[in-house]
């Protein structure tokens, strides 16, 4: 069974575009859609998620962030060949509503990390102390969200694995990323034991709605700071 493996929808590609390589099948190929173009590949099979597939994945949808609007897939976003045209089609209208939500803006991640860090055989933190660490951290992406000053965010906890303990992701329109930047830097300088550290500009993943097609091809589970909203604004 010939699938083809969707990787964004673009608007406005710039002329000057070249195909990464693909996740899978033997190259990325730019279809049309009415005005829009399509990123994707023919392929037998999609394979696993893994630090190398993920990276491939990235690497195609970033290659396409200077456009004018783009609605990144998330891995693993495959239909049956014959039929991708017509669910193309069918979501012209959802493509067309995440593409205006995220014309002319790109997605920059505030990580929020741990500067001191936890021995292993530590014991557990307990209770108490957790909750009131979460109160902190929350407090913290309280006020980076006042001075970002932007509509469109999602606070994510990252969990107690590694030195990253949440992040704030942000719709920013792309002028304003310096000014951006420079609204949350007193943030980031007057915060205490947590270093508060701007990442991006990235592909949209948080503010636009799923595309995937489950069962057929699952999408891989989302990095550590794309976990499940806690909030939004």
């Amino acid at each position: 069974m010939l699938l083809r493996y969707l990787y964004a929808v673009v608007e406005g590609l710039p002329s000057g575009w070249r195909p990464p390589p693909p996740v899978a099948g033997e190259r990325v190929e730019r279809g049309t859609l009415t005005g829009l173009v399509i990123l994707s590949s023919s392929a037998a099979v999609i394979p696993p998620a893994s630090p190398t597939t993920l990276a491939l994945h990235h690497e195609v949808v970033a290659s396409a962030l200077d456009a004018e609007g783009l609605v990144p897939f998330r891995y693993g976003t495959a239909l049956r060949a014959a039929e991708a045209d017509g669910w193309l089609t069918r979501e012209r209208p959802a493509l067309d509503g995440a593409l205006a939500s995220v014309r002319g803006c790109v997605e920059m991640s505030v990580k929020l990390l741990r500067l001191d860090t936890t021995p292993t055989d530590a014991p557990p933190v307990d209770a108490v102390r957790d909750a009131a660490e979460e109160r902190r951290l929350r407090a913290l992406a309280d006020q980076i969200v006042e001075r970002a000053a932007l509509a469109q965010w999602r606070y994510r906890p990252a969990g107690t694995a590694g030195n990253v303990v949440a992040s704030v992701a942000f719709l920013v329109p792309r002028a304003e990323l310096a000014d951006f930047l420079a609204r949350i830097a007193p943030v980031a300088s007057r915060a205490v034991g947590i270093a508060v550290v701007p990442t991006g500009p990235w592909p949209a993943y948080s503010f636009v709605p799923p595309f995937d097609r489950l069962p057929l091809a699952p999408s891989a589970s989302p990095p550590a700071d794309r976990a499940a909203d806690r909030r939004a604004g």
